[in-house]
């Protein structure tokens, strides 16, 4: 069988042109790694960091400054200061103050030099709604959040690829090892293993209405559809009823979608069959970040380029996962990747015993293993966050 013939898609050709990036100036390393985190959360180019203004970024013409945030909490001489910086300016880039002073009389001194003010806070609210004002994006409501979860999709290519392993994985490290509020929407009933790799004990499944299919649900009433696996982590799973089963993808994300402003991520762990149920016209709007599950089988080469049509110009990370080891597989796993067009994955390489670990250690137990090691890189794609996996160490016998 000639496999050339399987795999036909278009490749995407590559943004030429120079990204637009924010320069941070901060002597806190406190306040540069909470920030970091927040423009990874948020999906922002990675900023620029200085602990002064004697670099001179702005005149660097392989740069593209969009806008300076200067920390001058408790510093006297605040205006003189941003009078200095605005002039160095391109009067496109904007300033934005970070300050401890609640003063009217400070915000409109610095509003007439050009510079928004914001007062500081753990959250990075207001730090997050300036940066969304100036940069001309959508800003929330008073009567909601600035910061809402990320919405992020785990879609499997097929049956079989280790979706449950790799979504719950996710959200456990999320919310253990990130200490990020996570919700992990479970959209395949039909699997029930997320359950026992989230420790969840006693899990009851509640099935699918007409009621809550066609009524507006609140955030009270979607809160008794959760299922608490660790602190900051929460599950949500509903059995699919065979009289609406093609709404239930679309129920699922309208229950949980009245519960975005109580998390950092919600994370859907969906099916294709669940995948093939979703509105393409609002799929895009959707999602903040998409992850595909593939194998390097024909099946699952074939089902992802299928999604990847279907997607359109969507940006995505593909995630090779080997249920099995890699003798067993009739492509070998740097020619599944020619054959999709995709120089770049993430590669979950099969690893034995893998489900004794889990039955005996849980998901605390699993994350001490190599099989970790590339659910990191998701956490530190999602996060901006390197956290290094622990490494037992034998002394010897002397």
């Amino acid at each position: 069988m000639n496999l050339d013939n399987l795999f036909k898609s278009s490749s995407n050709k590559g943004k030429s042109g120079i990204k637009e990036q924010d320069l941070i100036i901060s002597e806190s390393a406190d306040i540069i790694s909470s920030i970091e985190e927040m423009y990874a959360i948020e999906g922002f180019s990675k900023p620029i960091f200085s602990k002064d203004m004697k670099e001179d970024f702005w005149s660097d013409k392989s740069l593209k400054i969009r806008n300076v945030i200067i920390d001058l909490r408790d510093k006297d001489h605040i205006n003189e200061t941003i009078s200095e910086l605005s002039t160095k300016l391109n009067v496109d880039i904007s300033i934005i103050v970070i300050g401890n002073y609640d003063s009217i009389k400070l915000k409109s001194q610095l509003m007439a030099l050009g510079a928004n003010y914001v007062l500081w806070d753990s959250e990075l609210n207001e730090l997050l709604s300036a940066i969304l004002s100036v940069t001309g994006k959508k800003v929330a409501t008073e009567n909601k959040k600035t910061r809402i979860a990320k919405r992020i999709l785990i879609l499997a290519s097929k049956g079989g690829v280790g979706l449950s392993t790799i979504s719950s994985l996710l959200c456990y490290a999320l919310a253990k090892e990130s200490n990020l509020k996570t919700l992990m929407v479970d959209h395949d009933s039909g699997a029930l293993n997320a359950d026992m790799f989230l420790g969840i004990k006693g899990l009851k499944v509640r099935q699918e209405s007409n009621d809550l299919t066609n009524r507006e649900v609140d955030n009270a009433i979607a809160k008794t559809y959760l299922s608490k696996s660790i602190d900051k982590l929460d599950y949500l799973m509903l059995e699919k009823n065979p009289e609406i089963s093609s709404c239930h993808s679309e129920t699922l994300y309208n229950l949980s979608n009245t519960l975005v402003d109580e998390y950092n991520f919600i994370i859907d762990s969906m099916s294709l069959s669940s995948f093939d149920e979703l509105d393409k016209a609002t799929f895009q709007e959707r999602y903040h970040r998409v992850f595909i599950v593939c194998e390097q089988s024909v099946s699952s080469l074939r089902s992802y380029n299928l999604i990847k049509k279907r997607i359109d110009k969507l940006e995505h990370k593909i995630v090779f996962s080997q249920t099995r080891p890699a003798k067993d597989y009739v492509i070998p796993l740097d020619n599944a990747k020619v054959r999709i067009k995709q120089k770049e994955s993430i590669d979950v390489f099969y690893e034995s015993g893998l489900e004794k670990v889990f039955v005996h250690k849980g998901p605390d137990g699993v994350m001490e293993t190599k099989f970790s090691d590339p659910i990191r890189e998701i956490l530190s794609i999602l996060t901006g966050k390197t956290i290094q996996r622990k490494r037992k160490f034998k002394l010897f016998n002397k």
